[in-house]
């Protein structure tokens, strides 16, 4: 296990002590209540600070819409926020699977048999999703995005 030597102590790293603190309550300042839930629920409550895993490992999509959208919708900000904020390598790789809860929603539900239908509702969702993570972020700095940077040096933008 890798070991950190911090303040002249010998530590182990682990993922929990490579999430980062992120001010919550700023960023949850001008949210409403509804947009505030989701973006909490990628905190951790222990440490207050961004959780190491993903906040509904399993969701129930045959119960009520609203609640699995909500769970689907806390995992994909949780997804954003580690691909932005967090240092560790694992969280850093491009978020191209963190739309697939919202798609699963809405797979087999009645009036969403048609891919077309089912498809232009996960866009709408995952627009919204985006805004929100943005308006989310806008009280941090840029260069406090450690996977945007890390990738917009790799491909040679910064």
């Amino acid at each position: 296990m890798p070991k950190l030597l911090v303040r002249g102590i010998e530590r182990v790293v682990t993922i929990m002590s490579r999430m980062p603190n992120l001010p919550f309550d700023d960023m949850c300042a001008g949210l409403d209540d509804r947009e505030a839930r989701i973006v909490r629920a990628a905190q951790n409550s222990r440490t207050k600070g961004l959780r190491a895993s993903k906040p509904y490992g399993r969701i129930d999509y045959d119960g009520p819409e609203d609640e699995a959208l909500f769970q689907a919708s806390a995992n994909y900000v949780w997804r954003m926020l580690c691909f932005d904020y967090c240092g560790f390598h694992p969280h850093n790789c491009m978020p191209v699977t963190a739309d697939w809860d919202i798609g699963a929603v809405y797979y087999g539900r009645p009036g969403y048999e048609e891919s077309a239908d089912r498809r232009a509702v996960e866009k709408s969702v995952t627009v919204a999703l985006d805004a929100l993570v943005k308006r989310a972020e806008s009280v941090l700095p840029i260069t406090a995005q450690a996977g945007v940077m890390q990738w917009g040096r790799a491909l040679g933008m910064v």
